[in-house]
């Protein structure tokens, strides 16, 4: 099966994130739905600023950068310094909220729903349909877990069942394959700017 870009995947999840309607909702749906709100709220309403800048500390809210990071790299996370991993998952947070944060307007949020959550412990999936502007519907699942300040973070994204954690996975360890961590770091800087 042909992976689908991650870019490409996250535009489909980025839809998923807007306000919605709630179904069968617990304490993992009703705190996403919230940030959620909460992020609308503040892209919509800041007409005469930087919206996307009014909106990262929201995105940075809703996400576990680090758990993410660590899922990304996988084995490479390993043999990575503390600074290494600092770096990395900087620069990972700032490539996916950009992206989030660029696509957010695709999505119908007026339609957008939630289907209900599963947990486990600190372990949990919400489940949202949603619809984009165009009137595409989009099976999204968060894969979430709980912080230690007791709050649930994102950790990955599954539009249609493929993961956006695995497909940025793929193209990470094919560019670490080819050249270095280092050059993957690299072409993350160069993607900041």
């Amino acid at each position: 099966m042909r992976r689908r870009p991650p870019f490409v995947l996250l535009t489909l999840g980025l839809a998923v994130l807007s306000a919605v309607n709630l179904a069968a909702a617990g304490e993992a749906t009703d705190q996403l739905r919230a940030n959620i709100d909460e992020l609308y709220r503040t892209v919509n309403t800041d007409a005469g600023g930087d919206a996307k800048a009014a909106a990262r500390p929201l995105v940075d809210r809703m996400f576990d950068w680090t758990a993410m990071a660590e899922t990304t790299l996988r084995t490479h996370w390993q043999t990575r310094t503390p600074a290494e991993r600092g770096d990395f998952t900087r620069l990972f947070s700032d490539l996916f909220a950009r992206a989030y944060l660029s696509r957010i307007n695709l999505v119908d949020a007026s339609t957008f729903q939630y289907l209900g959550d599963t947990t486990a412990g600190e372990q949990g999936t919400v489940k949202t349909k949603i619809f984009t502007k165009r009137g595409s519907a989009l099976d999204v699942e968060y894969a979430v877990h709980t912080s230690p300040a007791q709050r649930w973070l994102v950790r990955d994204v599954r539009v249609e069942g493929i993961s956006l954690i695995d497909n940025y996975r793929a193209q990470f360890d094919s560019i670490i394959a080819k050249g270095s961590f280092e050059e993957l770091v690299s072409r993350l800087k160069a993607a900041g700017k």
